[in-house]
């Protein structure tokens, strides 16, 4: 079996949650200070059906929560969830998967593409709610 057939294909990312809040008036003079903090959990999903593909699940909780510098008491708060699904081959064999999975810059290539596309949403969705997002990072 050639490599590449572990290689599994991006076939989803989508956004579980959002909540924000955001009840301070938006004059955008005023600098903020911002704490983002990242969950992220890398799993298999198993067909429960004969014929079914396994999947490389990668799921991301984001939260920020910014203050505002000059005034400590007006705050924000952003969390969301995202679910990035890889689809893997049907050759492929759960046991050939896992021994992937064990390894670091396995899991690292498949965070390295879902981050983004969350992330890219997640700052969307906080500028949506009046917070300028643009100085967070696309990346992991």
């Amino acid at each position: 079996m050639e490599m590449t057939e572990l290689r599994p294909r991006l076939v989803s990312c989508r956004g579980l949650a959002f909540h924000g809040e955001n009840r301070n008036p938006g004059n955008g003079a005023e600098p903020w200070s911002i704490q983002l903090t990242q969950n992220i959990e890398v799993g298999l999903a198993v067909p429960m059906v004969s014929g079914g593909v396994l999947q490389a699940v990668v799921k991301i909780e984001l939260t920020a929560e910014a203050v505002n510098d000059g005034k400590p008491d007006q705050k924000a708060t952003f969390n969301a969830e995202y679910e990035a699904k890889f689809d893997y081959a049907v050759v492929v064999t759960e046991q050939e998967v896992l021994a992937q999975l064990e390894s670091e810059q396995y899991q690292y290539m498949l965070v390295a593409q879902a981050f983004p596309l969350a992330m890219t949403n997640f700052r969307r969705e906080m500028q949506a709610m009046g917070f300028d997002a643009r100085k967070l990072p696309l990346g992991i």
